[in-house]
């Protein structure tokens, strides 16, 4: 158990593990079990990163720096899905073109729209939040995020014959979603039980409508695809605070 976490550390993160790992194929694939606890530290270090800034910066600023720090440590890799999953589905009409401009490393101009949205959503959304709740809903924002790659591989068939996702995706079986999903209930109790009700809520809504969409239109998911629900995931739960805080239902 402890060798699939840090499989799962490695390939979702830039943070150090034991330099003798190596994984397999199956491996990574039963590793996705640990990937909420991976959104759990991406999440804590954020924080983290927040709360010592805000010592010195205001809020705008700080918040800034979290979301810089979750970026960096995962290397922009969701981000990055994001961006081709929006170029492929903008610039592609048919499965095999949309799949094709997926995997080009160019990215166009949905790609770059999008990840300019998804960054001012994010601060902004964050930055509207009262400073003790940020550093709750960044962590159930990664961790929540994450998750959605459980249901989608257990649900939807990988699209390519081959690729990186494919050897998360054809691996994750009950076992797996049912560990990932237990390390987010756990997270809900730093929300309140209506705050965390709208997570759940929200998640799964996000997660549901994606995989319907790929579905009519791949057939199925790939990697960049994972990223991109991930991305969406992280977003919807901060503007969630958000319009939970309007609505005065505690946080």
């Amino acid at each position: 158990m402890i060798r699939r976490f840090f499989i799962a550390v490695q390939f979702l993160t830039r943070l150090p593990v034991p330099s003798s790992l190596v994984s397999s194929e199956s491996e990574l694939g039963k590793a996705v079990g640990f990937f909420p606890l991976v959104g759990v530290i991406v999440g804590a270090g954020a924080a983290l990163v927040f709360a010592l800034l805000q010592l010195v910066l205001p809020p705008p600023t700080s918040v800034l720096g979290a979301v810089v720090f979750a970026a960096f440590i995962t290397s922009g890799f969701h981000e990055d899905g994001l961006a081709d999953t929006f170029d492929g589905f903008g610039g592609g009409w048919t499965k095999d073109r949309v799949l094709e401009i997926m995997r080009d490393s160019r990215i166009g101009t949905y790609g770059t729209l999008a990840l300019i949205f998804l960054i001012l959503g994010k601060l902004n959304f964050l930055s509207l939040l009262p400073q003790g709740q940020v550093w709750r809903w960044l962590i159930v924002g990664h961790t929540a995020a994450r998750w959605t790659t459980l249901p989608l591989c257990a649900w939807l068939p990988y699209a390519r014959a081959e690729g990186q996702g494919k050897l998360v995706a054809k691996q994750v079986g009950a076992s797996d979603v049912i560990t990932g999903t237990v390390t987010l209930l756990l997270v809900f109790l730093l929300l309140s039980w209506q705050a965390a009700f709208a997570v759940l809520l929200v998640t799964g809504l996000v997660t549901l409508l994606n995989g319907l969409y790929f579905r009519a239109r791949l057939q199925g998911i790939t990697g960049d695809c994972l990223g991109a629900v991930n991305q969406f995931t992280e977003v919807s739960l901060y503007l969630t605070a958000l319009i939970l805080l309007r609505l005065n239902i505690p946080g």
